[in-house]
C-alpha cells in the first residue's frame, strides 16, 4: 500500500469522524429548539449530564470492560469456528456437501430465537451469553470463507501445482492468502453482528454490562441513560472496528495490491 492510498483512507476516516460530530451537532440543536420533545428524545449533552449524575465514570467502564470481553469471547469463538468451518466447505467438496445444508437450514434463525435453549443448555450464567454472541458472529464469518476459498482462480491453484507445491502447502501459501479480502469482510461484519447479539446476551441474568445499563435504565424509566447506553454501544463499536479494519489492511497488504 502507498503513501497516496494511506493519504486516501485518512482523508475517508477524517470526513467519517465529521460526519459523526455533524450528527450530533445536529441532533443537539433540534434538541435544544424543541423540535422534538426532550423528554422523549434527550439531546447528546442532557444524556451524557444524566448518566454522569447516576454514575461514576469507574462504574460506566466496567460495564464497558464486561460488555467487550462477552463480545470478544464470543466473536473468538464463533469466528475461529466459522473459519475453519467455512475454509474447510470450500476446499473439500466432501466437506461442504456435509456442512451446507446444515449451515442453509440454521443461518436464516435469528440468534436471540436461541436464547431460551442457551439458558437451558449453560445456564444463566456467562457460557450462555458468550453462546448468542458467537452465534451472530459465526454465520457472516463461515458464508465469507466459504465464498473466498470457492472463488479462487484457478489458474492460481495450478500455477502452484506446476511450481512443485501440493497439499496443505497450497491451502496455506496460495488458496488461503487469495480468499482474505472475503473472510475480511466477514470478520468485520461478524464483529458488528457481535454487538448487535450484545443486549439480547445480556437480557439473560446479567448484572453489568451495556446491554444490562440499557435494560435497568428503562425499568427505572431513565431515558436520557438509555440514550447514552446505546450510543455508547455505537461508539465501542466505531472505534473497535477500526482498529479491526488496520490490522486486517495491514496483514491483506502483504498479498494485496488495492
Amino acid at each position: 500500500m502507498n503513501t497516496q492510498e494511506n493519504s486516501s483512507k485518512l482523508n475517508d476516516t477524517a470526513l467519517g469522524l465529521i460526519g459523526v460530530i455533524a450528527l450530533f451537532a445536529i441532533w443537539e440543536i433540534v434538541s435544544y429548539t424543541g423540535i422534538i420533545s426532550q423528554e422523549i428524545f434527550p439531546s447528546p449533552s442532557q444524556a451524557v449530564t444524566a448518566t454522569l449524575t447516576t454514575m461514576p465514570l469507574s462504574e460506566i467502564g466496567g460495564h464497558v470492560w464486561a460488555s467487550l470481553t462477552r463480545v470478544f469471547w464470543g466473536f473468538l469463538i464463533g469466528g475461529s469456528l466459522g473459519i475453519i468451518v467455512g475454509v474447510a466447505s470450500g476446499w473439500y467438496a466432501w466437506v461442504g456437501v456435509l456442512t451446507r445444508p446444515l449451515i442453509e437450514l440454521t443461518r436464516p434463525i435469528p440468534p436471540l430465537a436461541w436464547i431460551p435453549m442457551a439458558i437451558i443448555w449453560l445456564g444463566l450464567g456467562e457460557p450462555s451469553k458468550i453462546f448468542v454472541i458467537s452465534l451472530g458472529a459465526f454465520f457472516p464469518v463461515v458464508t465469507s470463507a466459504y465464498k473466498g476459498m470457492i472463488s479462487v482462480d484457478p489458474v492460481l491453484l495450478r500455477a502452484a501445482q506446476t511450481m512443485g507445491l501440493k497439499g496443505w502447502r497450497i491451502l496455506f501459501q496460495v488458496a488461503l492468502p487469495a480468499s482474505l479480502p472475503d473472510l475480511a469482510t466477514g470478520i468485520r461484519i461478524g464483529w458488528g453482528l457481535s454487538f448487535g447479539m450484545l443486549v439480547a446476551a445480556e437480557l439473560v441474568a446479567a448484572n453489568e454490562g451495556m446491554g444490562f445499563m440499557i435494560m435497568h435504565a428503562r425499568e427505572l424509566g431513565q431515558v436520557g441513560i438509555i440514550i447514552f447506553g446505546i450510543v455508547l454501544i455505537g461508539v465501542v463499536n466505531l472505534v473497535t472496528d477500526y482498529a479491526i479494519g488496520v490490522v486486517i489492511r495491514r496483514q491483506i497488504g502483504k498479498w494485496h495490491t488495492y
